[in-house]
């Protein structure tokens, strides 16, 4: 489903557009399906309108007592939570982890804490700073679709009102002009706001009116996980890939390719070096 976002918009039975079509339509039915089931336990009072994400948007309703959300909305909102919330969670941890494997410095000053509490969270400034330069060096989602809202003038090229064009993060976050020593990971870069370009130039996450709403929850799952990952070692660690839920085959071979044929490759921290 996720290759026909990327796929040239032709609808013949051959395609990958029209591959993805009909998979998004079966997961559409299946997420349809559990809606109603939801809504019925609802109803009976065998589900809390917070037990989870569909019976939370199925229990907004507005003054006259009607839900606000229409099937397919609470429909397109659940699978951008799943499709958004777990593939680029999973791979920001796993760039995470890895740049701490090789970077026995910044590695030492995330063991330099206790144990993990809910409330030191907001206080983990370092290990926030650790996420963001690892979401800057590899966004987990390296592009994404706008269309143009009047003809706009870039580098000579006129952009006509009403193009869809795509926007590049790796072409701005890899950008000596904006980010000096792209290539270097330097967590200090998002030490103090005011010494960073302007947060529109960290395009991990979109910008202005279309910015990801789950922007801080991503880098709260980041730097969670991967400090209990790291925590919970004893001075090395092996990342699965397949334990981490990576189905892509092309980004298996390309692992494969650099790592050997295993489906797992070994990490050393900076104790093992």
């Amino acid at each position: 489903m996720i290759k026909g976002v990327w796929a040239i918009p032709i609808n013949l039975p051959f395609t990958r557009y029209n591959n993805s079509l009909r998979e998004s339509a079966w997961v559409q039915d299946m997420v349809k399906e559990l809606v109603h089931e939801k809504r019925v336990q609802i109803e009976q009072q065998g589900a809390s309108p917070h037990q989870d994400l569909i019976t939370f948007l199925l229990s907004i309703w507005n003054e006259d007592g009607k839900e606000v959300l229409s099937e397919n909305e609470i429909v397109h909102n659940v699978i951008l939570t799943v499709v958004a919330g777990y593939d680029a969670s999973f791979i920001a941890i796993t760039f995470l982890i890895r740049i701490l494997a090789n970077e026995p410095t910044v590695y030492a000053g995330v063991l330099q804490g206790e144990s993990l509490t809910w409330e030191d969270l907001a206080k983990m400034k370092y290990i926030w700073r650790l996420a963001m330069e690892t979401l800057r060096m590899f966004p987990p989602i390296f592009g994404s679709f706008r269309k143009a809202l009047t003809d706009t003038e870039y580098n000579g090229y006129v952009i006509p009102k009403g193009l869809q064009i795509l926007w590049f993060a790796p072409m701005t976050h890899m950008d000596n002009s904006i980010f000096p020593e792209p290539s270097k990971f330097n967590p200090s870069r998002f030490e103090n706001q005011a010494s960073i370009p302007p947060y529109s130039f960290f395009i991990t996450f979109g910008g202005g009116s279309r910015m990801c709403p789950g922007y801080r929850l991503q880098g709260l799952k980041s730097s969670s996980q991967s400090i209990i990952c790291l925590l919970n070692t004893n001075g090395s660690y092996v990342v699965t890939l397949t334990s981490l839920g990576i189905q892509c085959q092309n980004l298996l071979k390309d692992y494969r390719s650099k790592f050997g044929q295993g489906n797992s490759h070994r990490f050393l921290l900076p104790s093992e070096k």
